[in-house]
């Protein structure tokens, strides 16, 4: 019989790389927004580019800058949810531009050969400041996606004691049903596997900025964290 070929190690897989490259975007996507330098050097491997977007008060409806940019008050959870994630049949780049208009900030990485680009849109309808909406692409395909700084009033203020009674496996209505609706939702698809996260930073018992991060897989509560809870 002939010797059997050594499996490739995960980490020499193109997803592995790819899904690494999102992880990126996610802890870095926030610095972009609130920076204004520009930079004399680019690489291939990890450009941003800040993309200036104009005002008018031409209320005309025919104005090449409403044409440019349809979505004035920015995109809404109902946008969000409406983008389809996945390498193969994912919502296009140019679908996403034609209807939220340029993004204010669009990044590119590249590692191992994988490369992947995000898009950034600083104004969301009923967001709080310091929201977003961005999209992670792949061949042109959105494979990730998140929209932060929804505003959400709740009955009550969330405890440390109700984080700590969160369990693995609960499932996405359950935890609504009891919290309400997340602050910021986010949502990867790549070579068939999907997770997806809730964060909740408004209304949270505990020090300034405390929040906690729920993360989902096949629909149920997979890992949680929580900052400065009480």
């Amino acid at each position: 019989m002939p010797p059997q070929k050594p499996k490739k190690p995960f980490y020499k897989k193109w997803w592995f790389w790819l899904i690494a490259i999102i992880l990126v975007f996610s802890i870095g996507g926030g610095l972009g927004n609130n920076s204004n330098k520009k930079s004399d050097k680019s690489t291939e491997s990890n450009k941003t580019e800040s993309v200036k977007t104009r005002s008018t008060n031409n209320s005309n409806s025919n104005s090449p800058e409403k044409e440019k940019n349809p979505k004035t008050n920015g995109p809404s959870l109902e946008d969000y949810k409406a983008i389809k994630l996945g390498e193969n049949d994912g919502t296009t780049d140019s679908e996403i531009e034609s209807k939220f208009g340029k993004p204010n900030t669009t990044s590119s990485q590249t590692i191992e050969n994988v490369k992947a680009d995000e898009k950034i849109w600083n104004k969301i309808q009923g967001g709080s400041l310091g929201g977003n909406f961005n999209i992670g692409f792949s061949n042109g395909k959105a494979i990730s996606k998140g929209i932060s700084g929804l505003r959400v009033t709740r009955n009550k203020k969330i405890s440390l004691d109700d984080f700590n009674s969160i369990q693995n496996g609960q499932s996405e209505s359950d935890i609504i049903n009891k919290f309400g609706q997340p602050n910021g939702y986010s949502e990867t698809s790549i070579a068939n596997h999907n997770s997806k996260q809730l964060t909740y930073n408004s209304d949270i018992k505990g020090d300034l900025g405390a929040n906690f991060i729920l993360t989902f897989t096949d629909g149920k509560v997979s890992g949680k964290t929580q900052t400065s809870m009480k």
